[in-house]
């Protein structure tokens, strides 16, 4: 059984997700914390529960979900992986950082992996299948877990809405085909973790959600 912890930080308010199992190893989703007081949150998390941090995963490598990516990696000595279409992403941080005047931000020293072709992810016992969801950003991809019920989607779909594709490298078509051939085939019970806002399911966005209609 995993348990998934959500934090939601920095001013795009953006959704942090700490996974563990009753071994207490574990994973960070989208790292999102900018302050300090944001990075002590997790240390106290982390430390509380004596979880033993294992990687770091991006969904995708646009600012608010990896501002704090560098300090994850390097206080608790982990390997970051993302997908290898989001390269561009990632390394477009600092530009990105600088567009929107966002001061005393740090870039990983350490360069990341890229998730295999098998499209799978095993870190210790913490597993996902990978799915390919293009379209807000080039190598955007979700992580989806069948034993218990979730995917954690980033900023795919939405609770009645989907993510913007007016960012470089979005393609509006894509997303609503990436949605609908690699999340809607989902079962309609699987809870949808978004990287803004509120949980929803697969079943209620497909049939609730106008964009998809």
């Amino acid at each position: 059984m995993l348990e998934v912890k959500k934090f939601t930080f920095n001013p795009f308010s953006e959704n942090t997700f700490i996974i563990s199992n009753k071994l207490n190893d574990a994973i960070i989703i989208d790292p999102g914390c900018y302050y300090k007081e944001e990075q002590k949150v997790i240390d106290d998390y982390v430390s509380q529960n004596s979880l033993k941090i294992h990687a770091v995963l991006h969904t995708h490598s646009h600012l608010d979900h990896m501002f704090g990516t560098a300090y994850i990696i390097e206080n608790y000595n982990v390997n970051l992986w993302i997908h290898k279409n989001d390269e561009i992403t990632y390394e477009s941080f600092e530009k990105v950082c600088d567009v929107y005047g966002i001061p005393n931000i740090q870039f990983p020293q350490k360069s990341p992996l890229f998730f295999n072709a098998d499209n799978r992810i095993n870190i210790n016992d913490i597993e996902f299948q990978i799915l390919n969801v293009p379209g807000h950003s080039p190598g955007h991809v979700a992580f989806y877990n069948k034993e218990n019920n979730f995917v954690i989607n980033g900023d795919c779909l939405f609770e009645n809405s989907i993510g913007r594709t007016d960012l470089p490298g979005g393609n509006h078509d894509q997303l609503l085909k990436s949605i609908k051939e690699n999340l809607f085939v989902l079962p309609d019970q699987t809870i949808v973790y978004t990287g803004h806002g509120n949980e929803t399911t697969i079943g209620k966005e497909k049939r609730t959600n106008s964009f998809l209609l």
